[in-house]
């Protein structure tokens, strides 16, 4: 049997919610939820997905600053690091949320270590 949680939901399945929408579902649960458990789902989230799509957008604006300055050479080489960054955000979303559902205190290497400071 797994408990309920203060949002009334099963706590697997908030485990999984907080992964879901990547760090938007992770803030909303970290603000509103008070078990351990999904805080710390929600945390991780918040420290993987933000700290990716940050260095995503960073990627994306060097991608068009340098190639309006430089040209097409900047552009691939910046290109083709945006698509490993995308595939990696979907491949560690996908192992998340699995993760989230197999094991409530499954945590990232090196991830956790900034986690622990929240929870």
């Amino acid at each position: 049997m797994h408990e309920m949680t203060t949002l009334g939901l099963n706590e697997r399945f908030e485990r999984v919610l907080a992964y879901a929408f990547f760090w938007v579902s992770g803030i909303l649960l970290f603000v509103f939820e008070k078990n351990r458990n999904v805080r710390w789902h929600a945390a991780q989230s918040i420290v993987t997905f933000g700290s990716l799509s940050l260095l995503m957008f960073g990627v994306s604006m060097l991608e068009r600053t340098l190639a309006w300055i430089l040209g097409a050479l900047t552009t691939l080489g910046l290109n083709l690091l945006s698509n490993i960054l995308f595939w990696a955000i979907v491949i560690l979303w996908g192992w998340l949320m699995i993760m989230a559902w197999r094991r409530p205190d499954y945590t990232l290497p090196y991830v956790s270590n900034w986690v622990r400071y929240f929870v």
